[in-house]
């Protein structure tokens, strides 16, 4: 085997080297070197590997403490009025957006819970949209999208934030009609354009029947529908401001999808087998790190109404049950998503987001819900789904403050997380809101709410820098000793000359070639002009030539057509010939008979006046003879 040769610029690997020889522990920056000569002057070095201390490459790691607020998960407080008749002491106080709680022991100690924003029990679903969600999906073709999660004990108001009801429309229907109205003059009629695991789909005239059926077949298995898509719509345009784009090279697509997550299996609540209880779980697949469900309905929504009605469709399928908390408690996480797809007619660009409104199970507690069988397998199931997205949220937490290499985040552990792995990755916005029930029964439970929230709170939304792990090899500690010796200086300066040289060519050159580039824009213009006045003139040469070519078709066609008519004509005339010839003979026949007819008719008036006077003579004959 033939030996290596040493190099400095292709230096073995650490684990090959065997001869102990000097390796720094840092690189040396050659730009900061060489940008501050006073420093390198006062910072002379000794060419002992032990002595020296080169200056580090800059990190470029940011610490979470420096990101404005704008970047971090947005996380809010609810309170939920305490309805109960006997007064139940409050263990929870606020403070501008801090919460202070406060145990039955009043020898415990006061803990703080900071939030971007903090609602009492007196503020209004209205008040709670436009501070959480609607800066979130006012652009549709810039952003990516958002998840929305509310989380909470079981019985702390999630499914009403989210939902609402008739007279008080949650969030979902808020943003339903935000993105119809603030879109009502972009949105197509026809379904053209759909999401099809990541990717976009061109849809045929048969497939945009079969969506639009989807919408029809719905609203007619639909129970108990009623007008109450009217009221929640005229309550919600009172409340709030929605003005229509205008954007006419824009067309806007919306599609919607709505799926639980039931004891770790993932259904589809727009499937019409879900109806009928005939439920099969979906798998969730990956495509370029984007979760998605394999065969997931899809259904167009061209209006307000027909979202509205999906979501009540979707609802009538959700799992539902009762516990000592709540008589009505969610036995699923829900997730409903609206996807819009936009297109623009000028740029041929498609864009797409994805709105996500996930309605989390409530974290339960055994002792306080007292379920048992099904129950209880569901309350273990959605309390380990819970755990793991707050591991989640640690390991991202902690990965964003560490220098070192980052945890794997164990969003494959739990169906909750697969889906909405893109918000808990930084990939897009992602807004919490979480809802307590601010009385001393549940202050263990709501500790432990607020424990997890807070950990939300800090984590920042932004890609985080990819840190390079450098590694010593023997060109570091021979480029530390070239950068420390004098003539390593004298040479840098030669080299910032020549820098400096170099850019001042660079820039001539770019002026020169800006002043070509206009010149070339100018003549290009001039081409224009003249290739459309010549391809003006040609149409008119065509336009002429086509048109005196069809006025002597037109006299052609015509010739043709009187001696087609003659030739057409000319066996019919003998015909006509002949027929009038035996006319005339008829004619003639015709009058000889009349003729004749004259003369029998003068011969019977002779007979019949020689019968008369014959039978004259008879009856004077008789007269006689008697």
């Amino acid at each position: 085997m033939k030996r290596a040769q040493p190099s400095f610029l292709h230096a073995r690997e650490n684990s090959v080297d065997r001869r102990m020889r000097p390796r720094p522990n840092t690189r040396v920056n050659l730009e900061s070197l060489m940008s501050n000569e006073s420093s390198r002057t006062s910072s002379s070095r000794s060419s002992s590997p032990s002595n020296r201390s080169p200056s580090p490459v800059q990190s470029e790691y940011i610490p979470p403490e420096a990101v404005k607020e704008e970047s971090t998960v947005k996380v809010c407080l609810r309170l939920r009025p305490n309805l109960k008749n006997n007064p139940v002491r409050l263990a929870f106080r606020i403070q501008d957006n801090t919460l202070l709680a406060r145990g039955s022991d009043d020898n415990s100690t006061e803990r703080q819970y900071t939030f971007s924003d903090i609602f009492n029990d007196s503020v209004s679903q209205a008040q709670v949209y436009e501070s959480c969600i609607r800066p979130s999906i006012s652009n549709i073709t810039g952003d990516r999208g958002a998840t929305f999660l509310t989380y909470g004990t079981s019985g702390s108001g999630k499914t009403y934030t989210l939902l609402g009801t008739n007279n008080s429309p949650g969030i979902v229907p808020r943003a339903i009609e935000q993105v119809f109205v603030e879109n009502s003059n972009l949105i197509s009629p026809q379904p053209n354009l759909k999401i099809d695991k990541t990717t976009i789909q061109t849809l045929d005239d048969e497939s945009v029947r079969d969506e639009i059926n989807k919408v029809q077949a719905m609203k007619r298995i639909l129970q108990n529908r009623d007008n109450s898509h009217v009221r929640m719509k005229s309550i919600i345009q009172k409340e709030h401001a929605f003005h229509p784009k205008e954007d006419p090279d824009l067309r806007v697509f919306i599609w919607v999808s709505f799926v639980e997550i039931y004891n770790e299996n993932v259904y589809d609540l727009l499937a019409h087998d879900s109806i009928f209880g005939k439920r099969k779980p979906m798998k969730i697949l990956s495509n370029e790190g984007n979760a998605y469900i394999k065969d997931l309905s899809c259904v167009y929504a061209g209006s307000s109404e027909d979202a509205y009605n999906i979501l009540q469709f979707g609802i009538q399928s959700a799992t539902y049950g009762s516990t000592d908390v709540n008589s009505n408690s969610s036995r699923s996480h829900s997730i409903f998503s609206m996807t819009v797809v936009s297109f623009s007619v000028v740029d041929q660009q498609i864009n797409y987001s994805v709105y996500k409104f996930c309605d989390l199970a409530g974290s339960e507690r055994l002792k306080k819900t007292g379920t048992v069988g099904d129950r209880l397998k569901e309350a273990q199931k959605i309390n380990t789904s819970l755990l793991v997205l707050g591991r989640c949220l640690e390991t991202v937490y902690k990965n964003q403050k560490s220098k070192k290499l980052a945890e794997i985040v164990p969003v494959r552990d739990s169906k909750l997380t697969m889906l909405i792995q893109s918000a808990l990755l930084g990939k897009e916005k992602f807004t919490m809101i979480v809802n307590l029930y601010p009385t001393e029964e549940y202050y263990d439970e709501n500790l432990n709410v607020l424990n997890f929230s807070s950990i939300a709170k800090q984590i920042v939304l932004q890609k985080k820098m990819t840190q390079k792990h450098h590694r010593s090899t023997r060109f570091s500690f021979f480029l530390a000793q070239a950068t420390s010796s004098p003539s390593a200086r004298i040479d840098g300066n030669r080299l910032m000359m020549e820098i400096e040289r170099l850019k001042q060519e660079l820039d001539h050159e770019a002026t020169v070639y800006r002043e070509q580039l206009n010149e070339k824009e100018l003549e290009n213009q001039f081409l224009r002009q003249e290739l459309l006045r010549q391809e003006l003139q040609l149409r008119n040469e065509l336009t002429d030539d086509f048109e005196s070519y069809c006025v002597q078709r037109e006299a052609t066609f015509q010739t043709r057509l009187k001696q087609a008519q003659e030739a057409a004509a000319l066996p019919y005339k003998s015909q006509i010939a002949t027929l009038n010839t035996k006319v005339e003979k008829l004619r003639e026949t015709i009058m000889d008979m009349e003729y004749e007819e004259e003369e029998y008719e003068k011969k019977l008036a002779a007979y019949q006046n020689e019968l008369r006077k014959y039978r004259d003579k008879e009856r004077r004959f008789r007269r006689l003879s008697l």
